[in-house]
């Protein structure tokens, strides 16, 4: 069972675009606190104690979210927006649970060992990185490992492949494909197109994040 952990919040008490767009640039993220009964709350949390606390791992179990001198509130990340291009957490969802409360959160797949098709040659494709699971908060898991040393070229591990806990319930499609051994020039086709996707994604983000920045720049009428 992972850690609990401590994440420090302030209540947020200014809304709009504009002014989450400065309060990122001053290394503080937006977030919301939903659920289980209470109200919902407004919040900010400082990026670094996010990163250094939960990073890329969102899968850490119940966190206590501290507001000053008032009681925690025990939470888990829900969902975390990502800027595609600086990596960095732009907006994240906190959902109140009690530790024996059944949720449904995603956890990171890793996978273990060597395919025997990647020593003959063959490219291992890891297509899905997280699993849907129902579980008791107080339950859940940093990560499911999956063996895919069987794997010959051409074979895949399906979810409906995957052994879980007792404690763990898929709640997804279980015909998804988690990885596979490709050829090596099936594999550097399907490198290039991707690259080639991410690209054009880029320069249409970049596009929009300069139109962002002029707007923000021409004075209005709430400026005056």
């Amino acid at each position: 069972m992972p850690e609990k952990k401590t994440l420090g919040i302030a209540e947020r008490l200014e809304f709009g675009s504009r002014i989450a767009r400065r309060l990122r640039r001053a290394g503080i993220i937006p977030a919301v606190v939903y659920g289980r009964g209470g109200s919902e709350l407004t919040i900010t949390v400082n990026e670094k104690e996010f990163m250094d606390s939960i990073g890329y791992s969102t899968s850490t179990g119940i966190i206590n979210l501290k507001m000053g001198r008032k009681s925690p509130v025990t939470a888990i990340v829900k969902d975390v927006q990502w800027d595609i291009i600086t990596d960095k957490p732009v907006h994240i969802d906190f959902l109140r649970v009690s530790a024996d409360q059944i949720v449904s959160v995603p956890v990171h797949i890793r996978l273990e060992n060597i395919p025997v098709g990647v020593t003959m040659g063959g490219v291992l494709e890891h297509a899905l990185h997280e699993i849907i699971i129902k579980v008791r908060a107080k339950d859940i898991p940093a990560s499911v490992t999956i063996d895919v040393g069987h794997l010959e070229i051409g074979d895949s591990v399906h979810l409906s492949d995957i052994v879980l806990a007792d404690t763990l319930t898929l709640d997804m499609d279980s015909d998804l494909v988690v990885a596979s051994v490709v050829a090596p020039s099936v594999a550097k086709v399907e490198v290039e197109e991707e690259e080639l996707l991410e690209g054009e994604e880029a320069a249409e983000l970049e596009g929009e994040e300069e139109s962002e920045k002029e707007s923000e720049d021409t004075p209005t009428s709430e400026d005056k």
